[in-house]
């Protein structure tokens, strides 16, 4: 059940594509599913395909054939190719030279000659985490096939012929292809039915206990969890997001939902109720209540709960007893384990860290634990000079703290409550409320869409710790693979990018993996700056992701993060400004290709002259006024000039700030790249009557100095190089 969703997503996609790739017009097509089936229907399909004519080139004919006249190994390697006789073959003049070209032409065939060939393909090629094998051969899925119904205008699609010597030896173990179906596996009598179309289908299912459409199942299962609610007076307890999520879950666990409501004693509530949640929706996908009020999502938890069954039982209570018997079991388990849990101290459970062993080759989790505490006290340095030794001694105290509930029996029973249950035993023990609530605020975000850290203090600590799990994993080699991060380091990093970029907080990351790796050098075999480059590579090309998930556009972002020389991803607080304000000016292409053009113009010229040594043995210095000879010249310096002023004065005070506010940031940046624009024309009428390679070369060595401080004023900025040409219209 957890697969359907991706897989319908996959299949919807690779559907699509498919009959793209088979020349197959189509319109209409839709995925529909349960834990039982997965449905592709297109609504209209071609009748046949459509004609293909391809020119395909070859070798030039001096290669393709001898000075005889015969074919060479080129011209029969490019006939084999195109699968036809070299005589076939014709000849084109070309731009370099003449050549040979073939001439594909296919006028396509019916629909039905090659739906078989193409569903097959697309039934297997379907991706899961794990897959099974339950006949011999090949084959192997995410769960058995039992069946595959399999229509086109009402008639099967023929497969026979795939089983043979035509297709893969894995296609003799699908199912043929038929138009029968089966219904719920309990509650339509196990027999199959014939169908003939679409809405025929869905009739046969919805009569037998099946709906076919997750979506309708999760409106059934809303609609019936708020009534079993209102009838115990209560709403569901999460938040609507977490009541969502399990939605959906419980609708991939059923074809047909059957509400069942439940009790449990009320001697539980007595428990944290993040246990008792936990305990309903996590183990046993059932939905947990609360009292409705004034303040609904404060109300206390009720004792009722509601279940969802996939079979209506001739007695529903056997399934409500059922369903309660289980859940008093997990909460007898967390009482047991509540009660012995407070008769430790966190001190005490810090200190077992030393018996949990974090990594063979990187040491204990108490090591791991007193490497980020030492971090995080770094961090506070840098972000909160003015802190104090208040701030510190708290932050030392969280990130000591931050990892002695991995010890306590409550999370080794509910490991998904790690950090929350160390924040209740610190609030038991009446310690620091920002350090309780930042021993479970270091866990945030854990995962896409999740909150971050309301206190600074859980902040410092999760960044911490993020990191010297970056260090010391790619400090190893362990570098994500694409899809496989099996230590989730790109979601620790991004937590890290999310966290700096909320906050506000300026800094540097590939000092702050410095800090992080220094205690670690001696646990890897590579060497230290090799070690360094691996995690500033893996950090910058993180930050890429993240920006251009947010909708950017990648030359953008590429051209904003290779600023300054290959240093501005350093900052990502300040990186995001830029390009927030680059995308401002990219938002109309009328003036942002033209002010791209100019910009790239002034920076190769500069390059150049530095690359060439054209600039003279005293290379680029200041302006000097009085070699400014002609208007154009002079009238560009003056409003360089006055640029410069305008952009010190916009961007005064948003450099080397431990922490600001990230709007005032991207304000400041907005307007100064705003006035830089404003540069064009002049720049533009300085090249129009101005040479900057003068013969003179105190001249030319002056022109150069303009262009360098004209290109200074923008390089900070954007890499105006990696920003690609795009058609006005």
């Amino acid at each position: 059940s957890a697969y359907m969703p991706g897989l319908l997503a996959t299949l919807k996609e690779r559907a699509e594509a498919a009959f793209k790739d088979a020349r197959l017009d189509f319109s209409g097509l839709s995925v529909l599913g349960t834990p039982r089936r997965l449905v592709l229907h297109v609504a209209s399909l071609a009748d046949m395909q459509k004609p293909l004519l391809e020119e395909v080139l070859g070798p030039p004919v001096s290669v393709a054939f001898d000075k005889e006249g015969k074919p060479t190994k080129a011209a029969l390697g490019f006939a084999k190719t195109c699968e036809v006789d070299v005589s076939a073959l014709q000849r084109k003049q070309t731009e370099k030279g003449e050549r040979l070209f073939f001439v594909n032409q296919d006028n396509g065939l019916p629909a039905e000659n090659v739906l078989g060939w193409e569903l097959a393909q697309l039934i297997l090629a379907l991706p899961s985490p794990k897959s099974m094998k339950w006949v011999e051969g090949e084959l192997r899925y995410v769960r058995p096939i039992r069946w595959i119904l399999s229509l086109y205008g009402g008639r099967v699609i023929d497969i026979s012929e795939l089983a043979g010597e035509a297709g893969p030896p894995v296609f003799g173990n699908l199912p043929p292809f038929g138009n029968t179906t089966r219904a719920h596996r309990f509650m339509s009598s196990g027999k199959t039915f014939q169908v003939k179309n679409l809405k025929e289908y869905l009739k046969v299912l919805r009569e037998n206990y099946v709906e076919p459409d997750p979506e309708k199942r999760k409106s059934m299962i809303r609609e019936d969890l708020l009534h079993e609610a209102e009838k115990a007076g209560g709403q569901p307890a999460a938040s609507p997001e977490a009541v969502e999520r399990l939605v959906e879950k419980v609708a991939f666990l059923v074809e047909w939902p059957f509400p069942v409501a439940c009790r449990f004693e009320e001697k539980f509530l007595d428990l944290p109720e993040e246990v008792i949640i936990s305990t309903l929706e996590v183990n046993q996908r059932f939905f947990a209540l609360r009292k409705k009020g004034p303040n609904a999502e404060k109300g206390a938890l009720l004792p009722d709960f509601v279940g969802f069954s996939n079979t209506k039982a001739r007695d529903m209570a056997v399934v409500r007893r059922g369903y309660e018997r289980v859940v008093r079991a997990r909460l007898e388990d967390a009482e047991f384990y509540w009660k012995m849990d407070l008769k430790t101290s966190l001190d005490e459970m810090a200190q077992r860290l030393r018996g949990v062993v974090y990594h063979p080759r990187l040491g204990t989790s108490f090591q791991k634990a007193e490497r980020f505490r030492m971090l995080a006290g770094w961090l506070r340095e840098k972000l909160f000079p003015e802190g104090g030794r208040d701030l510190a001694v708290r932050v030392g105290e969280a990130a000591r703290l931050a990892k002695a509930d991995l010890t306590s029996g409550m999370v080794g029973e509910f490991p998904e409550l790690q950090g929350k249950m160390g924040q209740y035993y610190a609030e038991r023990a009446r310690m620091d409320p920002e350090v309780a609530r930042a021993i479970f605020e270091h866990y945030l975000p854990r995962g896409e869409g999740d909150a971050l850290p309301s206190e600074d203090l859980g902040a410092l600590v999760g960044l911490a710790d993020r990191m010297d799990t970056l260090a010391g994993m790619i400090g190893l080699g362990y570098l994500p693979s694409g899809s496989e991060d099996p230590y989730a380091l790109r979601r620790g990093a991004n937590a890290i990018l999310q966290i700096v970029m909320a906050k506000g907080y300026r800094l540097s990351l590939p000092e702050f993996a410095a800090e992080a790796l220094a205690p670690l050098y001696g646990k890897f075999k590579d060497k230290r700056e090799d070690v360094l480059a691996r995690l500033s590579e893996f950090l910058r090309d993180r930050l890429k992701a993240v920006l251009s998930r947010e909708g950017a556009r990648g030359d953008l972002v590429e051209a904003v993060l290779s600023a300054s020389e290959g240093r501005g991803w350093h900052d990502p607080v300040d990186a995001r400004a830029r390009l927030k304000a680059l995308e401002r000016l990219a938002v109309s292409a009328e003036t942002f290709e033209p002010l791209t053009t100019t910009f790239k113009r002034v920076s190769n010229i500069v390059r150049q002259a530095r690359a060439e040594g054209k600039a003279g043995e005293a290379g680029l210095g200041a302006v000097a006024p009085a070699l400014l000879a002609e208007p154009s010249e002079k009238a560009l310096f003056e409003a360089a000039a006055s640029v410069v002023r305008d952009v010190n004065e916009a961007l005064a005070g948003q450099k080397n700030r431990p922490r600001s506010e990230v709007s005032a940031v991207e304000a400041a940046y907005a307007s100064a790249t705003a006035r830089v624009a404003e540069l064009r024309p002049a720049v533009d009428k300085f090249f129009d009557d101005v040479l900057v390679m003068a013969e003179d070369e105190g001249i030319r060595r002056n022109r150069l100095a303009l262009m360098a401080e004209v290109a200074g004023l923008f390089a900070p900025v954007a890499d105006f190089a990696k920003i690609q040409a795009r058609p006005t219209s």
